[in-house]
This record gives C-alpha cells, structure tokens and sequence, in this order.
C-alpha cells in the first residue's frame, strides 16, 4: 500500500471527528500535581512550557520536556507526579470526542508526546480555548472548535511523521470501520456476526482479528465502550441513572447499575457524587 494511501485513508476516518470541550487553561502545577491508577473518559492535550513531571499511560511512562507537545487519549489506566524537580507549567485541556483515539494510536503507532515547533501557534491556539470558552459571543463554539481542531491536527501531523511502520492498511481500514460502527450503534443490540459483515470476514477470524489489534474481543470491547459513555453522562449531564443506562446501551437499569459498580467501585450515584471540580479543573 503506498504512502499516500495510508495517509488519506487516516484523514478520512478523521473526518468524521466531533469534539466537545470541557475544560482549558494554563496552569502552573504545585507539588501536589499527582494522581494514581484512573481512567478518565475524556482525553488529554499538555503543551508543556516549563518544569518536569512523569505521566504513565497504561504500561509506558513519560516525561515530556518543555516545547513538547503530549496526547494522552481517554479510557486507559493513567497517572501522573512531580519530581523532584520544578512542577510543570504548562497550557492543557480536556476534550470529549466521538473517536476512540487509544485504538487509533495503536493501530498506527502513534507516538503519544510531539516536539512542537515555536512558530506553529500552539501557545496561542491554547490561549485561545481558554479565552473563548470565558467570552461567549455568537461564533464562541466555532472558535473553540478552531482552536482545538488546529492542535489535534499539528498533532496528528507531528507524530505521523515520527510513528514507526504501520500494520497493513486494509485491514486497518476494516477494523476503523467497524469501530466507527460500534460506536454509532451502542444503544443497539450488536452481535458478532453483523460486525463481522461489516468487516467482510467470516465470524471466527473476526474475533481472533480484533483481539490481536484491540487486545480485547468484540464484545468486550462493547462492554467498555457502554461503560465510557455512562460514566461521561454520568459526569457531564443530569440525566436519570435509567435514562443513562439507556442511552449508554444497557435496556436493564439493574444490570447497569449492578455492572457499573463491579466495574468501577461505585454505584452510578456514587460515581456522579465523586466527579470533583479538582478533576474537572486541574490538568
């Protein structure tokens, strides 16, 4: 597969990207910047301006350094500390999107941290977030998306250039595909064999294929995807605890509430009780 293809293929799947901003700002970490083993949903963009610090996502760890730019995508076990060194400064947000970005990095290679060139604006595009989001005006959502759509794509560009060789695009494109098709189907009921269609293999080879990718089958990766998207409902909305199992693609309010507690550790209501401001506003 040429180069070319490889990349056109990646920018259509991105084209079907749909952003929704939490939170932004620059913020100048103290020596209590840490958190251990949790799993947000929402993902992460650190531009890192000053200081030191260690981010572990899932078994790799990190220490991005001042002028990098760091993607750190939602739903995988994570954490962060300062050294001993000066906290990190940095410009950062939290973003919701439609895509699954851990499977994208994983299926490309993706590099998670990025050197950023000066001139490319990141400062300013993070700036910008933050002061659109205090100012509404008529076009505030147009800007924020703008501004956050400018540093994905700075991003995806940077660490495309820097990922190592890619697995065979076909198959890539059949499992994107069919991720997509998870995604926009939650609330239905998803057997292996409609999700196999979509990929054009036979049922069996589907499985084995999607776990050697995924590093989970099919049908649990469902599972984690109804769960992701409770716990964003959960934090983000007032819906009901049953209005949420529903939309989430769980038709029993009692399962829900019964798995999501052996899943998570708490109870829906538990759960929403615990989203703190600390996690809503600080990197």
């Amino acid at each position: 597969m040429m180069e070319k293809d490889k990349k056109q293929w990646l920018n259509d799947y991105l084209s079907k990207l749909r952003i929704e901003l939490l939170h932004a700002k620059l913020s100048v970490c103290g020596r209590d910047w840490k958190r251990f083993n949790y799993a947000p949903s929402y993902n992460k963009l650190y531009y890192i301006c000053d200081g030191e610090g260690w981010i572990q996502f899932g078994n790799e760890q990190y220490t991005p350094r001042p002028g990098e730019l760091m993607f750190i995508p939602g739903g995988v076990l994570q954490s962060f500390s300062v050294t001993e060194g000066t906290p990190y400064t940095m410009y950062w947000c939290h973003f919701r999107s439609n895509i699954q970005f851990v499977h994208l990095f994983n299926l490309f290679d993706l590099p998670k941290v990025v050197k950023a060139d000066p001139s490319a604006g990141l400062q300013q595009h993070f700036r910008q977030l933050s002061d659109h989001r205090a100012n509404g005006g008529p076009a505030t959502t147009l800007k924020i998306y703008s501004a956050l759509f400018a540093i994905i794509a700075y991003f995806i560009d940077q660490a495309y250039e820097e990922k190592d060789d890619t697995p065979q695009m076909m198959s890539v494109r059949k499992l994107l595909d069919t991720i997509h098709y998870i995604d926009t189907h939650l609330t239905q009921e998803l057997t292996i064999e409609e999700l196999a269609q979509t990929a054009h293999f036979h049922p069996n080879y589907f499985i084995r294929f999607f776990k050697k990718h995924l590093g989970m089958p099919p049908k649990r990766y469902i599972y984690e995807r109804r769960l992701e998207e409770a716990k964003h409902l959960l934090a983000f909305t007032d819906l009901a605890v049953n209005e949420v199992a529903c939309r989430a693609g769980f038709n029993d309010g009692s399962y829900f509430s019964a798995a999501f507690k052996k899943s998570v550790g708490f109870s829906p209501s538990e759960y929403r009780n615990r989203v703190s401001i600390d996690e809503r506003t600080n990197p």
